[in-house]
């Protein structure tokens, strides 16, 4: 079972949010607040597996939630929802290790396949979405240190990098390049340690401010 705190300033929202959710029957929201301090409380006491947070709330927004949930002892997966609009706010939180985000508009059985894939250690990126952020926000100097970062990588690992950051699953990866699930997630381990990155939403955004792309490989 997966455990989800929801986390938005509106009621009507945060309820549809969590009847959506809690049509899996593999998914049981543990709490649902109106705020980010709430938020943190509520992991503290029912140590979720995710938690799924707006961006703008009163008395801790989102964002400020996201890195106080990141400290905790047993710090859950974190999901941002947010609107396009925003992204700069977005942007900042991905990079203090939030698991991934999604738009308000997010169909609801794409809103349960992201907190699946989230709890299994997954990320939630939109190749369209990263793709603007990183056009929006890399600068000159940013993009030589993230190739600097990526040299220790191997050609393979690279290759990996690259579709990671185009928003492939591992099982997607191993088809793409002809290895096993276990295999590409024994890979992106190595990566994520090398890099020093916490998550593979850390890592798909120093390889889009790198210009990683992936070369030619069989489907």
């Amino acid at each position: 079972m997966i455990t989800v705190v929801v986390a938005d300033d509106e009621e009507l929202i945060r309820e549809s949010l969590r009847l959506i959710l809690q049509t899996d029957d593999t998914i049981t929201v543990v709490a649902a607040v109106a705020d980010g301090e709430q938020a943190v409380a509520a992991a503290l006491t029912h140590q979720p597996d995710v938690v799924l947070t707006d961006v703008q709330m009163p008395a801790m927004d989102g964002l400020t939630a996201a890195l106080a949930l990141r400290r905790l002892p047993r710090p859950p997966r974190v999901v941002v929802l947010t609107s396009f609009s925003r992204d700069e706010y977005l942007y900042s939180a991905l990079k203090a290790g939030v698991d991934g985000f999604l738009l308000k508009d997010v169909r609801p059985h794409e809103l349960i396949d992201a907190i699946k894939v989230v709890a299994r250690g997954e990320a939630i990126i939109s190749p369209s979405m990263t793709r603007t952020l990183m056009e929006q926000f890399t600068v000159p100097h940013e993009a030589v240190h993230a190739r600097e970062r990526l040299k220790p990588l191997p050609q393979e690992q690279r290759t990996i990098l690259a579709l990671l950051a185009q928003g492939l699953s591992n099982a997607e990866i191993g088809a793409r390049m002809q290895l096993s699930e276990s295999q590409v997630k024994v890979h992106v381990s190595r990566i994520l340690r090398l890099l020093g990155c916490a998550n593979r939403v850390q890592a798909a955004i120093l390889a889009h401010t790198a210009g990683l792309t992936p070369p030619a490989v069989p489907s």
